[in-house]
């Protein structure tokens, strides 16, 4: 489906973009972190763990369709003023047209669907072949779900914007407002069926290849599961320092606590949170359209349990990532104010003057 001109763009494109740095900054936040804390060694993500975002085995999500199909000799001797439609069904029964990919399938469905609605009107009302033609539409129309939903979880554009990556989002990356966009715009499609009918595959095609164009999705899952993983870390450090051994016992600010306000200011407000609200923004809009996916009639059990691990609205990466963030700020919030350095209070001026381990 990928022409080879454009793929070929894409792959000299991509051998220039910026080295990935998103894990990079975890990473040393976290080191800083524990470091000022005098706290142990804190275990690194293990990447293996990222693994239960693996998509399930494309057999698990494809559906088996029913055939549905006319002889084209009915439509040579009874729908001479059909054109059109003969010329579609002639090419679903050429070679090329019994090897249509999964999303040209669903493509050429919407255009055969169509051409059966302008066809019926030149057909007289008692013939056979109309009313042959009008049972053909109407199971047609009912399979457009299914057709859909192979449509996505057989192509490997699909698969590959799902697939998580080896490295996160990159820091202060453009945002990939194309592949976002058409992962919205091909939910809108499938929300529409059937009564509304898919568009033709070459509107289709652009949609696919923006997923395959770009990293990005495969990116936000690594960025989502790292950041969950290191956000709560970072908060079982400050928790276990403040339950164990305060850093200001008196409520007075101390020169530890000054070193961990200026931890604060130069590397979370300063450094991780810029990412991780890049992250945050862009991940809402992909939740949004995975979330809309996830209800579309006529999902695979495989496919829907796959995207409720994602983005479902309990137990999923992205809720664990949303917890994270939250949980993390709290402690911040708790270590400061017990030192008097939060924002706001007397100990906050003069913040630049601490030291940084």
């Amino acid at each position: 489906m990928i022409r080879p001109a454009l793929l070929l763009c894409f792959l000299l494109l991509a051998g220039c973009g910026p080295a990935n740095d998103g894990l990079a900054l975890q990473s040393d936040y976290l080191e800083r972190l524990q470091r000022s804390l005098d706290a142990p060694d804190v275990s690194s993500l293990d990447s293996r763990s990222i693994s239960q975002y693996r998509l399930p085995a494309r057999r698990e999500r494809i559906s088996d369709i029913p055939e549905l199909r006319i002889g084209l000799l009915d439509l040579v001797i009874d729908a001479r003023r059909c054109p059109h439609l003969q010329q579609l069904i002639s090419q679903r029964n050429s070679s090329l047209g019994k090897q249509l990919m999964p999303s040209q399938r669903l493509g050429y469905e919407g255009d055969l669907l169509r051409a059966i609605e302008d066809c019926l009107p030149h057909l007289q009302d008692d013939s056979s072949l109309k009313a042959t033609l009008q049972r053909l539409a109407s199971d047609k129309r009912q399979q457009l779900p299914a057709v859909f939903w192979n449509a996505l979880n057989g192509s490997p554009e699909f698969e590959d914007y799902l697939r998580f990556a080896d490295q996160a989002l990159p820091v202060d990356t453009q945002e990939d407002g194309a592949a976002l966009d058409a992962l919205q715009r091909l939910a809108s499609i499938g929300a529409a069926l059937p009564a509304q009918l898919p568009p033709s595959a070459d509107q289709l095609e652009p949609l696919f290849f923006a997923l395959y164009a770009s990293e990005q999705g495969g990116q936000l899952i690594t960025s989502l599961a790292s950041l969950r993983h290191n956000l709560d870390a970072g908060s079982e450090l400050l928790e276990q320092r403040q339950q164990n051994r305060p850093l200001c016992p008196q409520g007075q600010a101390t020169p530890r606590g000054r070193i961990l306000q200026n931890i604060f200011i130069k590397f979370y407000a300063g450094g991780l949170q810029p990412y991780l609200a890049q992250v945050d923004q862009r991940g809402q809009q992909w939740q949004a359209a995975l979330l809309q996916l996830q209800h579309i009639d006529g999902i695979p059990s495989a496919t829907h349990e796959h995207l409720q691990r994602l983005v479902g609205e309990q137990d999923s990466l992205w809720q664990d990532f949303r917890v994270a963030t939250a949980r993390h700020v709290k402690a911040w919030q708790a270590l400061l104010n017990s030192c008097g350095l939060a924002p706001g209070q007397a100990g906050w001026n003069g913040a630049e003057n601490a030291g940084t381990p």
